[in-house]
Protein backbone atom coordinates (compact mmCIF):
# COMPACT_ATOMS: atom_id res chain seq x y z
CA UNK A 1 0.00 0.00 0.00
CA UNK A 2 1.34 3.56 -1.06
CA UNK A 3 2.04 5.67 2.23
CA UNK A 4 1.37 9.50 1.71
CA UNK A 5 3.69 11.84 2.03
CA UNK A 6 1.88 14.24 4.42
CA UNK A 7 -1.48 13.09 5.61
CA UNK A 8 -3.66 15.74 4.70
CA UNK A 9 -7.02 17.81 6.47
CA UNK A 10 -9.68 15.34 5.63
CA UNK A 11 -11.72 18.22 5.64
CA UNK A 12 -9.91 20.13 2.71
CA UNK A 13 -11.01 19.99 -1.15
CA UNK A 14 -9.52 21.23 -4.02
CA UNK A 15 -10.60 24.38 -5.26
CA UNK A 16 -11.59 25.07 -9.02
CA UNK A 17 -10.82 21.59 -10.26
CA UNK A 18 -12.04 20.84 -13.66
CA UNK A 19 -14.35 17.73 -13.35
CA UNK A 20 -13.47 15.25 -16.17
CA UNK A 21 -17.17 13.55 -15.59
CA UNK A 22 -19.86 14.03 -18.32
CA UNK A 23 -22.92 15.80 -15.99
CA UNK A 24 -25.19 13.50 -14.00
CA UNK A 25 -28.07 16.05 -15.34
CA UNK A 26 -27.00 15.72 -19.06
CA UNK A 27 -26.68 12.01 -18.85
CA UNK A 28 -30.05 11.44 -17.18
CA UNK A 29 -31.64 12.84 -19.70
CA UNK A 30 -29.57 10.72 -22.39
CA UNK A 31 -31.17 7.66 -20.64
CA UNK A 32 -27.25 6.77 -19.66
CA UNK A 33 -24.65 6.98 -16.37
CA UNK A 34 -21.61 8.69 -16.02
CA UNK A 35 -18.35 6.26 -15.78
CA UNK A 36 -15.30 8.06 -15.84
CA UNK A 37 -14.72 10.75 -13.65
CA UNK A 38 -11.87 12.77 -12.48
CA UNK A 39 -11.98 10.50 -9.19
CA UNK A 40 -11.74 7.67 -11.07
CA UNK A 41 -8.36 8.72 -13.00
CA UNK A 42 -4.72 7.80 -11.33
CA UNK A 43 -0.99 9.23 -12.44
CA UNK A 44 1.51 6.53 -11.61
CA UNK A 45 5.39 8.40 -12.29
CA UNK A 46 8.18 5.60 -12.55
CA UNK A 47 11.19 6.68 -10.89
CA UNK A 48 10.81 10.32 -11.58
CA UNK A 49 14.68 11.42 -11.42
CA UNK A 50 13.86 15.76 -11.39
CA UNK A 51 11.74 16.96 -8.47
CA UNK A 52 10.58 19.66 -10.28
CA UNK A 53 9.12 17.98 -12.71
CA UNK A 54 7.45 15.77 -10.38
CA UNK A 55 6.07 19.33 -9.14
CA UNK A 56 5.31 20.14 -12.78
CA UNK A 57 3.17 17.05 -12.96
CA UNK A 58 1.37 18.06 -9.63
CA UNK A 59 0.25 21.57 -11.20
CA UNK A 60 -0.57 19.75 -14.34
CA UNK A 61 -3.14 17.66 -12.75
CA UNK A 62 -4.40 20.46 -10.68
CA UNK A 63 -5.31 22.32 -13.91
CA UNK A 64 -7.10 18.98 -15.22
CA UNK A 65 -8.69 18.24 -11.87
CA UNK A 66 -7.19 15.06 -11.58
CA UNK A 67 -5.54 14.26 -7.64
CA UNK A 68 -4.58 10.89 -7.20
CA UNK A 69 -1.00 10.72 -7.80
CA UNK A 70 1.20 8.22 -6.99
CA UNK A 71 4.68 7.57 -7.73
CA UNK A 72 7.58 4.49 -7.97
CA UNK A 73 10.99 5.58 -6.22
CA UNK A 74 10.90 9.30 -6.67
CA UNK A 75 13.81 11.42 -6.00
CA UNK A 76 12.76 13.95 -3.35
CA UNK A 77 9.45 15.12 -3.98
CA UNK A 78 8.88 17.56 -1.12
CA UNK A 79 12.02 19.13 -2.11
CA UNK A 80 11.64 23.36 -2.63
CA UNK A 81 12.12 23.08 -6.33
CA UNK A 82 9.36 20.47 -6.62
CA UNK A 83 7.22 22.99 -4.26
CA UNK A 84 7.90 25.82 -6.10
CA UNK A 85 6.79 24.35 -9.58
CA UNK A 86 3.34 22.61 -8.32
CA UNK A 87 2.58 25.84 -7.50
CA UNK A 88 -1.12 26.27 -6.24
CA UNK A 89 -1.65 21.90 -6.86
CA UNK A 90 1.23 21.64 -3.56
CA UNK A 91 -1.74 19.76 -1.97
CA UNK A 92 -1.33 17.07 -4.48
CA UNK A 93 2.64 16.61 -3.71
CA UNK A 94 1.90 16.41 -0.22
CA UNK A 95 -1.23 13.85 -0.72
CA UNK A 96 1.05 11.70 -3.10
CA UNK A 97 1.48 7.81 -2.35
CA UNK A 98 4.74 6.17 -2.56
CA UNK A 99 5.29 2.99 -3.76
CA UNK A 100 8.12 0.69 -3.96
CA UNK A 101 7.33 -1.22 -6.88
CA UNK A 102 5.20 -0.75 -9.99
CA UNK A 103 3.22 -3.38 -9.29
CA UNK A 104 2.24 -2.32 -6.17
CA UNK A 105 1.61 1.29 -7.33
CA UNK A 106 -1.13 -0.25 -10.06
CA UNK A 107 -2.70 -3.27 -7.99
CA UNK A 108 -6.27 -1.65 -7.89
CA UNK A 109 -6.91 -0.16 -11.53
CA UNK A 110 -8.89 -1.56 -13.96
CA UNK A 111 -7.44 0.02 -16.95
CA UNK A 112 -3.69 1.03 -17.17
CA UNK A 113 -2.25 2.90 -20.03
CA UNK A 114 1.20 2.61 -20.64
CA UNK A 115 3.01 5.31 -22.24
CA UNK A 116 5.78 4.63 -25.05
CA UNK A 117 8.00 6.18 -27.70
CA UNK A 118 6.98 3.91 -30.27
CA UNK A 119 4.33 1.48 -30.51
CA UNK A 120 5.84 -1.81 -32.47
CA UNK A 121 3.84 -3.67 -35.21
CA UNK A 122 3.09 -6.85 -32.92
CA UNK A 123 1.80 -5.15 -30.15
CA UNK A 124 -1.70 -4.94 -31.02
CA UNK A 125 -2.95 -3.17 -27.59
CA UNK A 126 -1.02 0.08 -28.38
CA UNK A 127 -3.08 3.12 -29.30
CA UNK A 128 -1.96 7.00 -30.30
CA UNK A 129 -3.41 9.46 -27.96
CA UNK A 130 -6.03 11.04 -30.54
CA UNK A 131 -7.60 7.59 -30.59
CA UNK A 132 -7.78 7.14 -26.80
CA UNK A 133 -11.40 7.66 -26.47
CA UNK A 134 -12.42 4.41 -28.28
CA UNK A 135 -10.18 2.70 -25.90
CA UNK A 136 -11.29 3.32 -22.48
CA UNK A 137 -13.13 0.39 -21.23
CA UNK A 138 -16.66 1.55 -20.43
CA UNK A 139 -17.21 -0.51 -17.53
CA UNK A 140 -13.93 0.40 -15.97
CA UNK A 141 -14.06 2.25 -12.37
CA UNK A 142 -10.47 2.74 -12.03
CA UNK A 143 -8.22 3.98 -14.65
CA UNK A 144 -4.35 4.70 -14.33
CA UNK A 145 -1.86 6.45 -16.80
CA UNK A 146 1.56 5.35 -16.27
CA UNK A 147 4.54 7.57 -17.70
CA UNK A 148 8.31 6.10 -17.51
CA UNK A 149 11.60 7.63 -15.93
CA UNK A 150 12.60 10.82 -18.15
CA UNK A 151 15.56 9.19 -19.49
CA UNK A 152 14.31 5.99 -20.65
CA UNK A 153 10.43 5.96 -20.17
CA UNK A 154 9.12 2.31 -19.07
CA UNK A 155 10.55 -1.19 -19.19
CA UNK A 156 9.21 -4.44 -21.32
CA UNK A 157 8.47 -5.36 -17.60
CA UNK A 158 6.66 -2.55 -16.93
CA UNK A 159 4.59 -1.93 -20.08
CA UNK A 160 3.79 -5.61 -19.64
CA UNK A 161 1.50 -4.53 -16.55
CA UNK A 162 -0.68 -2.41 -19.08
CA UNK A 163 -3.81 -3.00 -20.54
CA UNK A 164 -2.52 -0.17 -23.52
CA UNK A 165 -0.16 1.03 -24.88
CA UNK A 166 -0.17 4.42 -25.37
CA UNK A 167 1.94 6.80 -27.77
CA UNK A 168 1.85 10.30 -28.13
CA UNK A 169 3.04 11.88 -31.68
CA UNK A 170 4.85 14.03 -32.63
CA UNK A 171 6.06 15.58 -35.96
CA UNK A 172 9.21 17.54 -35.27
CA UNK A 173 12.83 16.64 -34.92
CA UNK A 174 12.39 15.96 -31.25
CA UNK A 175 10.41 13.12 -30.62
CA UNK A 176 10.74 13.04 -26.67
CA UNK A 177 8.29 14.76 -24.05
CA UNK A 178 8.72 16.62 -20.96
CA UNK A 179 7.35 14.18 -18.61
CA UNK A 180 5.08 17.37 -17.38
CA UNK A 181 4.10 18.17 -20.71
CA UNK A 182 3.10 14.38 -21.63
CA UNK A 183 1.19 13.86 -18.40
CA UNK A 184 -0.93 17.20 -19.11
CA UNK A 185 -1.85 16.39 -23.28
CA UNK A 186 -2.75 13.20 -21.64
CA UNK A 187 -5.10 14.68 -19.22
CA UNK A 188 -6.59 17.18 -21.78
CA UNK A 189 -7.28 14.61 -24.20
CA UNK A 190 -9.45 13.10 -21.64
CA UNK A 191 -11.13 15.89 -20.42
CA UNK A 192 -12.13 17.07 -24.34
CA UNK A 193 -14.04 14.04 -24.68
CA UNK A 194 -15.41 13.47 -21.28
CA UNK A 195 -16.93 16.77 -21.79
CA UNK A 196 -18.74 15.89 -25.01
CA UNK A 197 -21.74 14.71 -25.67
CA UNK A 198 -20.02 12.14 -27.90
CA UNK A 199 -18.20 11.07 -25.03
CA UNK A 200 -20.76 10.55 -23.13
CA UNK A 201 -22.43 8.86 -25.76
CA UNK A 202 -18.56 6.08 -25.65
CA UNK A 203 -18.97 6.06 -21.83
CA UNK A 204 -22.40 5.28 -21.48
CA UNK A 205 -22.39 1.63 -20.04
CA UNK A 206 -25.25 -1.20 -19.97
CA UNK A 207 -27.30 -1.20 -16.48
CA UNK A 208 -25.72 -5.08 -15.66
CA UNK A 209 -22.51 -4.04 -16.53
CA UNK A 210 -19.47 -6.71 -15.18
CA UNK A 211 -16.46 -5.82 -13.15
CA UNK A 212 -13.01 -5.52 -15.12
CA UNK A 213 -10.32 -7.34 -13.37
CA UNK A 214 -7.68 -5.44 -11.55
CA UNK A 215 -4.01 -5.30 -12.84
CA UNK A 216 -3.58 -7.54 -10.26
CA UNK A 217 -5.70 -10.32 -10.81
CA UNK A 218 -4.80 -10.14 -14.61
CA UNK A 219 -0.92 -10.34 -13.70
CA UNK A 220 -1.68 -13.29 -11.22
CA UNK A 221 -3.71 -14.73 -14.05
CA UNK A 222 -0.67 -14.08 -16.43
CA UNK A 223 1.62 -15.79 -14.00
CA UNK A 224 -0.45 -18.77 -13.76
CA UNK A 225 -0.82 -19.02 -17.12
CA UNK A 226 2.49 -19.17 -17.93
CA UNK A 227 3.72 -21.59 -15.17
CA UNK A 228 1.02 -23.79 -16.36
CA UNK A 229 2.33 -23.77 -20.10
CA UNK A 230 6.33 -24.29 -19.45
CA UNK A 231 4.51 -27.34 -17.07
CA UNK A 232 2.76 -28.83 -19.93
CA UNK A 233 6.21 -28.41 -22.48
CA UNK A 234 3.71 -25.63 -24.62
CA UNK A 235 6.11 -22.83 -23.61
CA UNK A 236 10.11 -22.88 -24.28
CA UNK A 237 12.35 -20.26 -23.13
CA UNK A 238 13.23 -19.36 -26.68
CA UNK A 239 9.31 -18.58 -26.99
CA UNK A 240 8.45 -16.68 -23.47
CA UNK A 241 8.51 -13.35 -23.81
CA UNK A 242 7.14 -13.11 -27.70
CA UNK A 243 4.60 -15.47 -26.45
CA UNK A 244 3.61 -14.13 -22.94
CA UNK A 245 3.38 -10.58 -25.20
CA UNK A 246 0.67 -11.96 -27.62
CA UNK A 247 -1.40 -13.21 -24.36
CA UNK A 248 -1.00 -9.57 -23.18
CA UNK A 249 -2.53 -8.57 -26.35
CA UNK A 250 -5.19 -10.61 -25.97
CA UNK A 251 -6.18 -10.44 -22.51
CA UNK A 252 -5.98 -6.67 -22.83
CA UNK A 253 -8.08 -6.83 -26.26
CA UNK A 254 -10.13 -9.15 -24.53
CA UNK A 255 -10.92 -7.02 -20.97
CA UNK A 256 -12.18 -9.85 -18.71
CA UNK A 257 -14.09 -9.69 -15.75
CA UNK A 258 -13.17 -10.54 -12.20
CA UNK A 259 -15.70 -13.69 -12.78
CA UNK A 260 -13.75 -14.67 -16.55
CA UNK A 261 -10.29 -14.21 -14.29
CA UNK A 262 -11.75 -16.45 -11.67
CA UNK A 263 -13.27 -19.22 -14.18
CA UNK A 264 -9.17 -19.01 -16.32
CA UNK A 265 -7.68 -19.70 -12.88
CA UNK A 266 -10.14 -22.82 -11.98
CA UNK A 267 -8.86 -24.15 -15.71
CA UNK A 268 -5.73 -23.79 -15.00
CA UNK A 269 -6.09 -25.33 -11.64
CA UNK A 270 -7.64 -28.17 -12.79
CA UNK A 271 -4.56 -28.76 -15.83
CA UNK A 272 -2.25 -28.36 -13.10
CA UNK A 273 -4.01 -31.06 -10.84
CA UNK A 274 -4.15 -33.01 -14.23
CA UNK A 275 -0.21 -33.37 -15.36
CA UNK A 276 0.77 -33.88 -12.02
CA UNK A 277 -1.53 -37.35 -11.75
Amino acid sequence: MGEKLLQKDPKSKPKNALTLACSPESLQDLGMRSVLRAQDISVILVEPSHPGNIGAVARAMGNMGVDDLRLVRPKDPLCPEARERAAHAERLLLDAKVFESPEDAVADLQALFGTTARLRSRQCRGCALPELESHVPVDARKIGFMFGRESSGLTNEELALCTMLLHIPTFGEVSSLNLSHAVMVTLYEVSRFCNSTAGASHLATQKDSMNLASVSELEGMKSHLESVLKATGFLHADQETGMMERFSDFFARARPSDLDVRMWRGMLHRVEVTIKK
